[in-house]
Order: structure tokens, then C-alpha cells, then sequence
């Protein structure tokens, strides 16, 4: 037998760069409360560091440590025992000489007995042993194997065995977790937290990064130790080279030459094959990688039928090849990030454009024939295949909007050549809807036009079905009723909607109910409340029934504004929230579009009564959904943001995120939010007393908005900052010039306004709060003005209007204050003044947030709606980019606070008080 190799029997000493890990250190000492500890992970996740580094300060409670460092020229049962007899150094010279006389001997040796003498040794000196076998992954005698299982299912006392691995050995696993005799460290254990990325690579690596990038590098390398190194020498070395670090996301070549040298270089040929050719896919699944390899089921074992890549895939998972599942029953996965990249990367390289696109095409295929038309798409596009891309939409309509985003469509659809829209007329309608989705009108009377000249082709053709062609008009329609809504054509709109329904089936029942939601528009537009609210409703209920939650998330947050022009905000909360739950309990794994517009509208409407413990999460839920490629949901966000910012008293904070929507909208040209923008800054800059500045930007904000109509309704109050700014800045000129009769003449024309809720206009506290402020700067009594709008506000606790009032509103409130002549509103709303604090209030219910002695700060109450979804400390920490326990530290505090003793407990407290939806 060769020598043994000494330094093996030690384990490595420190890296350069290595992080303490004390949250990992705490798991390897309570995991030798089992018989052994698997540490497995792939390549790079720090396994020999972690386990070295503790090692150094567990030897103070382990004194007696047998380290052994195998390599592949260990598989040899004989020079394994060798090996770890001469680890385990401590044994007695005489107990140690008689086990080595039974690995000298010729004959074959009795691996039970050996282990059996080796145990009773353990068992006698009774000394605290751990043995360490790093790198296991490399042995494939079953002989080792079997002495292993052995030796675990002997342990005695005060003895434990330690194994790092990149796979699963093949161990009885299952019996000994069951036993309780197996503690474990996977990949998601060994990966770096927020709190040791940022440790890693601002004072280990002493990098000079921001906060964004940090959680960039984390997210691209998803907490991969090596990775993270890799990108912070990559990073380091263009810093010396005196570039700007603007993209932190590591080069390919580091990693990729990390990779291939100590991963895919090793595998079998066919496993790398395997990976390189799946590496398109973002989800893999046995069915679905069959079909991008070109292979049929196979036979396995002469005896039953298995797909052959869903062997592979557990295959890959046993041996921790970058591979993790998406669900328990191990049937969809996927590979880390970085490993994908690679991947694909040598996949172009070793192949040319022709075979990448047909393993892409065939993946389209499968994905078309199961249903998933994003997907399916998606790789017809990457395979350039036009025709399986038309044959993909065609059958589905304008269907495709209630499944897909506006961005999606603005990537699929210009990817079509010109021809193909003259020859399809539904896909010509497709690129129709998108324009009017971005209000554009000129570009969706073109596109109806290429889809009118291609339906009369189609309607005169003998083969083409009656039903088809009566869906195909009443498409048309809809297209066309959308458009007459964007131009103001209320009579167009109205005959083009009934004549939608009129000619689509009963059976497509998304378009029928858009449509049908966007004769809500119109009634809206006629004054016919009733009508409108209906209309939505219907759209609201019958989208939940019919399972298109897209179509009752959008008609949701119609519904509730229908309702706020009406004056019932309690009523619109309790509908929109109430179908939000619905639709996030029943599709939570499912990106729902629209349910970020319709977050919006919650949002406002919590916000126009001061409901801050309903409005925040609601903003913050919504931007989570709204995706900054889904442009008119991304600006109505910012714009909501400025206003909640405004209303709390952040005007540098609400007049930063204006310019940069102003920005973003000017790039894309999306007029009507310049008008929305124009007249919030102007309401902005009155506050701060800039009335020229302020009349410069309404005068252009109104000379915009007349070319718009439709605004989307989840942006409740967009026109409060085109018209009622025309009223405030109209206020506030009267007031600086003195001008006693400008001022009687608008308290004269709002009065006019005040009977009425129509949209156009203001509501009707609106109306009669700004006819009593121009009142009173006219040196008249604003009593009637002041209290009518108090008592149209205080059924439905509205707050934002009076704490925007100002000065002036507070003389005339303590006016009547003095006269003993305010309702308990109205004192509330004069409370505010006097406590100087209109941003953070909240009305009164029953319960309210204000029943606690100690309100819960904005991150308790992020916290809070993170534990109401089932969050653990960990995701919470993930998801907040903060420390473990600072989320511990957050959930005492909470308990606290609210009176409880568990989550459940904390939960249910908080939705009563308001805290939380």
C-alpha cells in the first residue's frame, strides 16, 4: 500500500478573505446532538472553510478532532481505514497497533470487525471525538460506503462523524433522519444573508458599494459564496484600473472559469450535454427538457418506462449540481443563475445560431401544447420562428390581454413583419389594443385599419367559419370602442360597445366583460353613475366567477371609484380590498395584470381619509406588482407615491419623485401623466407660495388635459390636480392681489359645482371647502361653505382635503371653535392644526391603531404584513435586506405593542385595528 499523505490528516488552514459565519457555527454545535452531519452543497458554498474555521474554536469542547482530506485515489477500503486510523491519533499506541495489524494482513479484510474493534476503542477511552471526512463526494467504492453506514449506526457516546460532500452519498438517509440521528447543511443554508454579503464585500473586501448594489450582487449570484468572491476580485480589479463601478453583476469569465474547471469539466459527456442544451430553459421539467433534447421515454432497467431527462434531473439534484427544485414533488426545477449563464454562454459558442434556435423552437412547441403562451412565445421568439409565433396568438384574440402584460405584447408584437398583420386581422387588433393602451390614438386607427382590410379578406373567404367571423367583428368593435373613448367620441363609444356584445359569443367571456367594463367609461363620461356602477360590478363579480382575475382586479378598482363619486368611500374600500383578497388567496403563485392599478386604488382611497396603516402597505404591495416595464402602471405608481408623499409632508420627497415620472413620461411620451405631473407640482408650489411658477405649469396642464379623456380610474384624484389646482391657484391669486371680486366670482362658481359628483368637476366637500376659503379671503362669513363641507366629509372621515387647507383653515376652525359651533369632525380636523401633526394621523374607528399605547413604526408594520403572509424570519430578512434578528428584535416589538403571544395572535390584531388588509 502507498504512504499515507500527512498533510491530509489537517484540515486546511484559513483562507484569505473569510467571513465569520457565527449564525452557521451556532448549527454545527447543536447539530452533534446527532450521529452524524452532512454538509452538502456544490462547488464554492465554503463547506472545508466553514467547517476548518469552526473547528478551531470547537476544540475547546472536542479536544480529540480526526481530519481527513480525501481525494479520488482513496477509494480503496484498506487505505481508507489507514487513513482514518492515523486521524485519529488520541487512540492508545497498543489499540492502535492491533487495528493497523488488521489492515496489513493479506487476506481480505473484515470491514464489521474492524469497525466493531474500532468502536469498542471509541467506547472505552469515552473522549469527545468528531471525524471529518471532507470532499466524499469523490469516493465511489461501495466498501467505504458500507463501512460508513456502519460505523453511523454504531456511534457511541461523545463520538460524531462530519461528511462534506457536493452530492448525497449513497446512505440510508431517510432511516437515519427518522431515527434522529442525521443533522444536514444544504446550499440555502451555506449561502450568504443580506447582513454577510454586505460584510463580505464592504469590510472584508473593503469595495466602495451602495446598498442597491450590494442587493444586486446578492440577487445575481443568489448568495453563492464563490460567486460573490469572484465578482469582488472582478470588481476590485476594474477599480484599480480606475473604472466606474456602475454595473456590479460579476463577469462571466470568473465565473465561468471557476465553473468548468471544477464543475462541468468533470461530468460525463452526456451530462454535459444535457445541461448546455436545457440551459435555454428558466423552469425544467422532465417532459419539457424530452422535448428540447428530440428523445422519447426510454426503457430503464428492461422494466418500466421513465422519461429520460426527469432521471437526469435527479440525477443532477443527488449530486447538487447547481440544481434546485420548484416544488416537493421534484417534478419542475430550475439552475442557479450563474450557472444558467454559463451555460448558455458555451452553448453559443459551441453551437451555431441554426441548432440554438431549433431547441428553442421545440421548446415553444411544448409549451404551446400545454397551454403556456408566454412561455411559448417567448422561445419562438429567441428561435425567430414568425410562424409558430402568429399561429401561437391568432386563435387566442384580444383573449391574450387578459393573460399578459402590456409590456409583454410591446416585446412579441413589433417582432412580426408587416405582412403578417395584413393577412391576420386578430393580431392586427392585438397591436390596435396596445396603442390604446397607451393612449395613442393616431397608431390604433392604423392598426384597426390593416385589421379591417385583412377581416374583409378573411369574411370573403368560403372556409372561413360564420362564429369566427362574427367574433372577429365584435373584436373589432371593442378595438373600436376604446378608441372613441381615448378621442372623446361618447356616441361612437356607446354603438360600438353594444354592437361588440352584440356579435362576440357567449363563451368569450374576457373580451365580453372588458367590453362591457369599458361602457363604464362612457356612462361615466354621460353622468350615469348608476349605470357605471353596475357596469363595473358586474365586471367585478363575473370576472371573479369566470376565473379572469385580471378582468375583476381592473373592474375592481372602477367599481370603487364609481362609488367615491357617490360619496361612499367605506363602501369602495370594503369592495376593492375585499376582491383583492380574493383574487391574491386564489392566485397567489400567479402574476395577476392589473392588480397593481387596482393596489392604487386602494391605496388613494385609504389615503384621501389619512388611513396611513392602509395606504402604505397598499402603495407598497403595489409596487411589488407593477413591474417598471409596464409603463402607464409604472407612472400611475410614481404619481401615487408623490401625492402620499405630499400629503404626509415630504414636498422635497413628492417633488423628487415628480421629476423623475415627468422624465420617465416625456421619454415615452405619455401626455396625459405631463398634465397630471404639471398640475401636482403646481399644487405643490402654491403650498410653498410660488404662484407664478405655479399658473406657468397649470396653465399648460390645462391646455394638455383637454386632449384627454381617459384616465385611468385607479388614479383617483389625477384630475383633482388639473382642475382643482385650476381652482386653488385661482384661490391664491385673489388672496395675494386682494382681489375682493375675483374672489366673490369663484366662491359664485363653486357654489354652482357643489350640488354635483361628476368627474369632471370636483366632489362636492371639494367644491364647498374652496367656495368657504375664498369666502373668508374676501373678508365674507365662511361659516355655511366650511360646515356643509365638514358635514359631507365627516359620514365618510375625508381628511386629505383639510389638512392641505392650511392656514387659512385654521383661523376660520378656530373661529367656529370659539363660537362652539364645530361637529366632533370638525373639532377632530381643528385638532390636527393644533397638534401640527396632519401627516401621521389617523380618524378614529372602532378598533383603531390609536388604542395601542405605542403605535407600530412603518417597519414594524412592513414586518407585520409579512408575517400575515406566512413569511418566515429568514424571508423577512431576505425581503427587507436586514439582519435576522433585527427581524426578531422587530416581531418582540410587535408582540409587545399589540398585547399578543404568537404570529396568529399578531395577525388577527392587526387587521382589526387597521394595520394591515
Amino acid at each position: 500500500m502507498m504512504p499515507l499523505v500527512r498533510t491530509k490528516l489537517q484540515p486546511p488552514e484559513a483562507l484569505p478573505f473569510l467571513l465569520a459565519r457565527p449564525r452557521l457555527h451556532e448549527r454545527l454545535r447543536l447539530a452533534l446532538h446527532r450521529r452524524l452531519v452532512l454538509i452538502a452543497a456544490p462547488a464554492g458554498y465554503g463547506k472545508t472553510s466553514l467547517l476548518a474555521e469552526w473547528l478551531v474554536e470547537a476544540r475547546k469542547e472536542w479536544p480529540y478532532i480526526a481530519w481527513v482530506s480525501l481525494d479520488s485515489t482513496d477509494n480503496d477500503i484498506r487505505r481508507m481505514l489507514a487513513y482514518l486510523l492515523a486521524a485519529l491519533h488520541h487512540l492508545p499506541d497498543k489499540r492502535r497497533d492491533r487495528l493497523q495489524a488488521f489492515i496489513n494482513e493479506d487476506s481480505e479484510i473484515d470491514v464489521e470487525q474492524w469497525c466493531a474493534e474500532l468502536l469498542n476503542n471509541l467506547a472505552e477511552t469515552a473522549s469527545p471525538t468528531i471525524i471529518a471526512l471532507d470532499n466524499y463526494h469523490l469516493i465511489t467504492d461501495s466498501h467505504i460506503h458500507h463501512m460508513i453506514t456502519f460505523l453511523v449506526d454504531h456511534l457511541p457516546p461523545l463520538c460524531h462523524l462530519i461528511i462534506l460532500s457536493r452530492s448525497d452519498p449513497p446512505f440510508p438517509l431517510a432511516r437515519w433522519r427518522a431515527r434522529g440521528y442525521l443533522a444536514e447543511l444544504r446550499s440555502f443554508d451555506l449561502a450568504f444573508n443580506p447582513e454577510e454579503t454586505a460584510t463580505f464585500l464592504l469590510e472584508i473586501m473593503e469595495l466602495p458599494l451602495n446598498r442597491e448594489q450590494i442587493v444586486t450582487l446578492l440577487e445575481s449570484t443568489e448568495g453563492w459564496p464563490a460567486g460573490l468572491q469572484l465578482a469582488a476580485l472582478a470588481l476590485r480589479d476594474r477599480i484599480n484600473r480606475g473604472e466606474v463601478i456602475d454595473d456590479p453583476i460579476p463577469s462571466n469569465r470568473y465565473v465561468a472559469d471557476y465553473l468548468f474547471e471544477d464543475v462541468f469539466n468533470q461530468l460525463p459527456a452526456h451530462i454535459q450535454q444535457f445541461l448546455l442544451q436545457t440551459s435555454i430553459l428558466d423552469r425544467l421539467c422532465g417532459a419539457l427538457c424530452d422535448a428540447v433534447l428530440g428523445v422519447n421515454d426510454y426503457a430503464v432497467g428492461g422494466q418500466s418506462t421513465q422519461s429520460y431527462s426527469q432521471s437526469i434531473l435527479a440525477e443532477l439534484e443527488r449530486n447538487n449540481l447547481f440544481l434546485f427544485p420548484l416544488d416537493t414533488e421534484r417534478i419542475w426545477y430550475r439552475y442557479h443563475r450563474l450557472f444558467a449563464d454559463v451555460l448558455r454562454e458555451r452553448l453559443v459558442v459551441g453551437c451555431s445560431p441554426e441548432q440554438v434556435a431549433t431547441l428553442h423552437r421545440r421548446a415553444g412547441v411544448w409549451y404551446a401544447a400545454h397551454g403556456m403562451l408566454v412561455q411559448a412565445v417567448h422561445h419562438a421568439l429567441q428561435a425567430h420562428a414568425i410562424d409558430d409565433i402568429v399561429a401561437m396568438l391568432e386563435p387566442n384574440g384580444l383573449a391574450i390581454v387578459s393573460q399578459v402584460s402590456e409590456e409583454t405584447l410591446r416585446q412579441w408584437l413589433p417582432a412580426i413583419p408587416e405582412e403578417a398583420f395584413e393577412e391576420h386581422p386578430r393580431i392586427a387588433l392585438l397591436r390596435a389594443w396596445l396603442a390604446t393602451t397607451n393612449y395613442q390614438a393616431e397608431e390604433a386607427s392604423h392598426w384597426i385599419a390593416v385589421a379591417e382590410r385583412a377581416l374583409a379578406d378573411v369574411a370573403s373567404g368560403t372556409a372561413t367559419p360564420i362564429g369566427l367571423i362574427a367574433n372577429l367583428r365584435g373584436e373589432l368593435n371593442a378595438v373600436r370602442l376604446r378608441l372613441a373613448i381615448l378621442q372623446d367620441n361618447i356616441a361612437q363609444a356607446l354603438s360600438e360597445g353594444k354592437q361588440a356584445l352584440n356579435w362576440l359569443h357567449s363563451d368569450y367571456q374576457s373580451l365580453r366583460m372588458r367590453v362591457a367594463n369599458d361602457l363604464g367609461y362612457v356612462y361615466l363620461a354621460q353622468g350615469q353613475l348608476s349605470q357605471a356602477e353596475q357596469a363595473f360590478k358586474e365586471a367585478m363579480i363575473n370576472g371573479l366567477n369566470a376565473g379572469l382575475p385580471y378582468v375583476s382586479a381592473m373592474a375592481s378598482s372602477d367599481y370603487a371609484y364609481t362609488l367615491m363619486l357617490r360619496g361612499a368611500f367605506s363602501t369602495a374600500i370594503h369592495a376593492c380590498r375585499d376582491t383583492l383578497e380574493q383574487i391574491m388567496r386564489r392566485y397567489r403563485h400567479q402574476t395577476v395584470p392589473g392588480i397593481g392599478l387596482a393596489l392604487l386604488g386602494l391605496t388613494e382611497l385609504y389615503h384621501i381619509r389619512h388611513e396611513f396603516a392602509g395606504a402604505l402597505p397598499a402603495l407598497a404591495e403595489a409596487e411589488s406588482s407593477i413591474k417598471s416595464g409596464q409603463i402607464t402602471g409604472y407612472l400611475c405608481l410614481l404619481m401615487v407615491m408623490a401625492r402620499v408623499a405630499r400629503t404626509r409632508g415630504d414636498l422635497t420627497g413628492a417633488l423628487r419623485v415628480i421629476r423623475q415620472t415627468r422624465f420617465l413620461a416625456q421619454q415615452r411620451q405619455v401626455h396625459w401623466v405631463l398634465a397630471v405631473l404639471d398640475g401636482l407640482e403646481g399644487q405643490i408650489l402654491l403650498e410653498q407660495g410660488d404662484i407664478t411658477a405655479a399658473r406657468q405649469l397649470l396653465t399648460k396642464s390645462v391646455s394638455v388635459a383637454q386632449e384627454f379623456y381617459y384616465l385611468p380610474t385607479a388614479i383617483f384624484y389625477a384630475r383633482e390636480h388639473i382642475t382643482r389646482a385650476q381652482y386653488e391657484w385661482r384661490l391664491a391669486q385673489g388672496t395675494a392681489n386682494g382681489d375682493v371680486q375675483a374672489l366673490r366670482e369663484l366662491a359664485t362658481e363653486l357654489r354652482e359645482l357643489s350640488g354635483r359628483a361628476l368627474w369632471q368637476t370636483l366632489l362636492p366637500f371639494d367644491a364647498a371647502l374652496l367656495r368657504g376659503l375664498a369666502l373668508a379671503a374676501a373678508g365674507e362669513d365662511a361659516t355655511e361653505p366650511i360646515m356643509s363641507a365638514l358635514e359631507l366629509a365627516a359620514g365618510e372621515r375625508i381628511v386629505a382635503p383639510f389638512s392641505q387647507a392650511g392656514e387659512p383653515l385654521r383661523r376660520i376652525l378656530s373661529q367656529l371653535a370659539n363660537r362652539q359651533q364645530l361637529s366632533s369632525f370638525g373639532e377632530y380636523i381643528f385638532s390636527l392644526f393644533e397638534n401640527d401633526d396632519l401627516s401621521s394621523m389617523v380618524i378614529p374607528t372602532s378598533p383603531t391603531s390609536n388604542d395601542l399605547s405605542e403605535p407600530l413604526s412603518q417597519r414594524e408594520i412592513e414586518v407585520l404584513r409579512l408575517m400575515a403572509e406566512g413569511r418566515s424570519n429568514h424571508e423577512i430578512a431576505a425581503k427587507l435586506i436586514i439582519a435576522v434578528s433585527t427581524v426578531k428584535s422587530h416581531i418582540n416589538n410587535i408582540f409587545s405593542k399589540l398585547g399578543v403571544a404568537s404570529r396568529t395572535q399578531a395577525v388577527a390584531r392587526g387587521r382589526r385595528l387597521g394595520l394591515i388588509p
